[in-house]
């Protein structure tokens, strides 16, 4: 039961990433993924990985404090991202179980200085890494969806990339 509770939750959390990822907007895309990351730690949770679980809950709240500061236009201070990345590494040692709950700790860090990030072609190629490390953990988890999640995130972050890049390449070829 609690294992296609996870799938299901995996399948909601990858169709609203995957929406995000063509935001030409922070605020939006921020938005989004305050929404996405609860059903993605919710398939974590209900096969058990509680070290990815909790991270992504955490930065739901960490997500949530971008978005404000984005949304007063404002960069968040550098100590939020060592705020959160203190929390996540409490939560993998806490919750420590094998050498595996070192992914979610790894990935939520890099997350971190991502989304501090406010310009989104940046942001875009800094998640794919993250992205990559959680393909490997989540089929490790049995959180398939999830796996499949961070494949298609990977997908639309590469499609997005090439769109922005070939409208500021149209963009420069008019002027």
């Amino acid at each position: 039961m609690y294992f296609i509770l996870s799938q299901i939750m995996g399948i909601i959390a990858l169709i609203i990433i995957a929406v995000s990822y063509f935001s030409k907007n922070k605020k939006f895309f921020l938005f989004l993924q305050i929404f996405a990351n609860f059903f993605y730690a919710l398939s974590f949770i209900f096969v058990n990985a509680f070290t990815a679980g909790i991270n992504t809950f955490i930065s739901i709240v960490k997500v949530v404090c971008f978005y404000f500061y984005e949304k007063a236009n404002k960069k968040a201070p550098l100590y939020f991202v060592v705020i959160f990345i203190v929390c996540y590494i409490t939560v993998g040692i806490v919750f420590y179980r094998n050498i595996l709950d070192i992914i979610p700790i790894i990935t939520a860090i890099i997350f971190s200085f991502a989304f501090w990030i406010r310009d989104m072609v940046y942001v875009r190629f800094l998640i794919v890494f993250p992205n990559l490390l959680l393909i490997f953990y989540s089929i490790m988890t049995q959180a398939y969806t999830s796996a499949l999640l961070s494949v298609l995130e990977i997908s639309v972050i590469v499609i997005a990339i090439l769109k922005d890049y070939f409208e500021r390449r149209k963009i420069n070829y008019l002027l």
